[in-house]
């Protein structure tokens, strides 16, 4: 069983403003979390964000459960498998909320299966989507 997230980088938003400002994220270790079919397995990527003035940003998943970082995996048909993601790195850890930052600031993610899978899981390739917002 193949148990994956795949990271979608939101499109970058531009506030409209009078000057120029740049805003970036660099150093991203890794385009995949990926998890092994075992409980409690965990999977973590680490990516910087370098902005002139102040920014906002987003973290969310396509299959979450709240702003608590709660999201499944599924495999596209009946089955699901529970995670939890975490961030560390700016100032909070919201999901699915736009956290207002400043400068430059590392950030983590990390995912944990939650559910075990068992003899009763549908067989198939396990999959959620992150998405990283960034507002400048």
């Amino acid at each position: 069983m193949n148990i994956k997230y795949l990271l979608g980088l939101a499109g970058l938003v531009i506030a409209a403003s009078g000057h120029a400002q740049q805003c970036q994220i660099d150093r991203m270790s890794s385009s995949q979390l990926q998890l092994n079919a075992t409980s409690q397995t965990r999977s973590a990527l680490s990516f910087k964000v370098n902005c002139d003035l102040k920014y906002a940003i987003q973290f969310r998943t396509r299959n979450a459960e709240g702003v608590s970082g709660r999201s499944y995996l599924t495999n596209g048909r009946l089955g699901r498998l529970q995670t939890q993601m975490n961030i560390s790195g700016g100032s909070g850890s919201r999901w699915g909320t736009p956290m207002t930052q400043s400068g430059s600031d590392q950030y983590i993610v990390t995912v944990q299966l939650i559910e075990r899978p068992n003899a009763m899981t549908p067989a198939g390739d396990y999959t959620d989507d992150l998405y990283i917002s960034l507002i400048f």
